[in-house]
C-alpha cells in the first residue's frame, strides 16, 4: 500500500476526529431524551391532607411531631434514671411520649398508675417507672385501657392526626409505634411520624409497611 503524504494523513485524522465528535454529540442527545422520559419524582408524592379541624390535643401533638422531625433526633436505646432520655436521642416510644406530653398527657405517670390499677394486665414481674412506659408492649396494654381502639384497615379505620399505630415486627406482639401525621401520600394514606433503628425521627409513608396490630385514639 502506498504511503500517505503527511498533508493527506493530517486531513484524514481531522475528519475522523470530527466524525467522533458528531457521534458523541448525537449520543448525548439520545441520553438526554431518554432521561427526560423518566419521571423526576421516583417516590410517592407527599401532600398535605385537606385541612382538618384539629382539636387542641391534636394540634399540640402535631406541632411537637414537626419539632421532633426537624430536630435530627438520633436513635439510641438505653436505660435512663427518671425515665427520659436526653432530648437529642430516643427510640420509637419516645416519639409518642414526647408528643403527648406536649399536649399535657404524661404517659410516664399514667402508665405507672394504670399498672397499679391493672397489675395482672401487664405481665411485669417487677414494675420499673424508669422504663415501663418506654416499652411498646406496655403502651399497647395502656392504650387498650385508656384510649379508643379503632379498626386497623379499610374505610372504617378512619385514621386521624394524633392517632397511635402499633406494629408487629415479626414477634406477634407490639414492637414498633408511631403517631399519625396531618399529611398523606399520593394515594391518600396518612403519613406516620416514627423512629426506626438507625434513623432519625422521620415522617414517612410507613403505615402499612409492617402488619398493623393496633389503632388507638386518645380520649382527650
Amino acid at each position: 500500500m502506498p504511503k500517505l503524504r503527511p498533508r493527506i494523513l493530517i486531513l484524514t485524522l481531522t475528519a475522523v476526529a470530527a466524525l467522533a465528535a458528531v457521534a458523541a454529540a448525537l449520543d448525548s442527545v439520545r441520553q438526554s431524551i431518554r432521561h427526560s422520559a423518566v419521571p423526576s419524582v421516583l417516590t410517592p408524592e407527599v401532600k398535605p391532607a385537606p385541612a382538618p379541624n384539629l382539636s387542641p390535643f391534636q394540634r399540640a401533638v402535631e406541632t411537637d411531631l414537626s419539632r421532633q422531625v426537624a430536630s435530627n433526633i438520633a436513635y439510641q436505646d438505653g436505660y435512663f434514671v427518671g425515665g427520659d432520655p436526653p432530648p437529642n436521642i430516643g427510640v420509637c416510644t419516645d416519639v409518642a411520649i414526647r408528643s403527648f406530653r406536649a399536649s399535657g398527657v404524661d404517659l410516664k405517670s399514667m402508665v405507672q398508675e394504670d399498672e397499679r390499677t391493672h397489675p395482672s394486665g401487664y405481665k411485669i414481674e417487677r414494675r420499673d417507672p424508669n422504663i415501663d412506659h418506654r416499652r411498646c408492649r406496655n403502651l399497647a396494654v395502656f392504650f387498650k385501657h385508656r384510649a379508643k381502639q379503632l379498626p386497623i384497615e379499610g374505610p372504617n379505620a378512619d385514621w386521624e392526626p394524633g392517632d397511635i399505630v402499633l406494629w408487629d415486627c415479626g414477634t406477634g406482639v407490639a414492637g414498633h409505634i408511631g403517631v399519625i401525621s396531618t399529611n398523606v401520600d399520593e394515594a391518600g394514606v396518612p403519613l406516620v411520624v416514627h423512629h426506626w433503628p438507625g434513623q432519625v425521627v422521620m415522617e414517612q409513608d410507613w403505615l402499612y409497611r409492617l402488619p398493623v396490630l393496633y389503632h388507638f385514639r386518645w380520649k382527650a
